[in-house]
């Protein structure tokens, strides 16, 4: 559903592992002490490899985007405060001033979409991503709590492997829109309705696909978004943009390729 008007999002995909790896030390470069405090709090080690990748990821870009030396990009301002609570926890999307860019994290592997626009001035594009491991099972309720009682019907018409798939491209779709507002998880993923029939039914089918979905708050009109998906292995990422969008996916290894990449768009 790309457009001669889309505007381009670069997505990089970085699985975690790669901090233990011979360029981890490259990567940790980018983080403070406080990041790798709270990396430190996590009792898996997996888990806070994945926080650490995912703050790496997300700082190497940034720097890259505003042209800071990798030696500094630690020092790079983020906020980090939630507009929904308006309280001083810090569990809200991160903003970057001069940068347009929205993070997401799952086992194994992290995600960073990146736009043009600074994040922090009104009329910048609103961007959210969210990536997920294609699964075998999702939680008991899943659809009652999640789904439109169209998306629901859509997919319990279907049998169980592409019921499944349908169910992830459903939940990243709405995730990334309600990450892409600031909003998460508070507004109910349900408060996001997408058209079901639009979706495909075949997993190698999903790269490159976008369609539009719908948030509709209490008290405040529905808003459109443009949500487009891409596949790195097993794993799904979605983007939301509140306007068209064409999806480059990048995967790295290296600070070195997400600076080139950005320095090339």
């Amino acid at each position: 559903m790309a457009s001669s008007h889309a505007q381009q999002v670069d997505v990089f995909v970085m699985p975690s592992a790669v901090l233990r790896s011979g360029h981890g030390v490259n990567w940790l470069s980018f983080v403070g002490i406080a990041e790798q405090m709270k990396a430190a709090e996590y009792r898996s080690a997996d888990d806070a490899t994945l926080y650490a990748a995912q703050q790496t990821l997300m700082r190497a870009m940034a720097a890259s985007a505003l042209g800071v030396r990798p030696t500094a990009a630690a020092d790079i301002p983020v906020d980090r405060s939630c507009r929904v609570c308006r309280n001083s926890s810090e569990h809200g999307k991160p903003l970057i001033a001069g940068v347009n860019l929205s993070m997401s994290r799952t086992t194994g592997m992290v995600a960073g979409a990146l736009t043009s626009g600074d994040m922090t001035e009104d009329g910048a594009a609103r961007l959210g991503a969210d990536i997920e491991r294609l699964r075998g099972n999702f939680l008991d309720g899943f659809d009652r709590v999640a789904l439109t009682e169209a998306e629901t019907t859509a997919v319990e018409a279907l049998d169980r492997e592409t019921a499944q798939l349908l169910r992830l491209l459903l939940w990243t779709g709405k995730e990334a829109v309600l990450k892409a507002t600031g909003h998460g998880l508070v507004a109910g993923p349900d408060a996001v309705e997408f058209s079901p029939q639009d979706f495909p039914r075949d997993p190698a089918a999903v790269a490159g696909f976008s369609t539009r979905g719908v948030l509709t708050l209490a008290g405040q009109e529905a808003q459109e978004f443009w949500v487009g998906w891409q596949v790195q292995g097993e794993y799904f990422i979605a983007v939301a943009l509140d306007r068209p969008l064409e999806l480059k996916l990048h995967p790295v290894t290296t600070p070195l390729e997400v600076k080139r990449i950005i320095e090339a768009s």
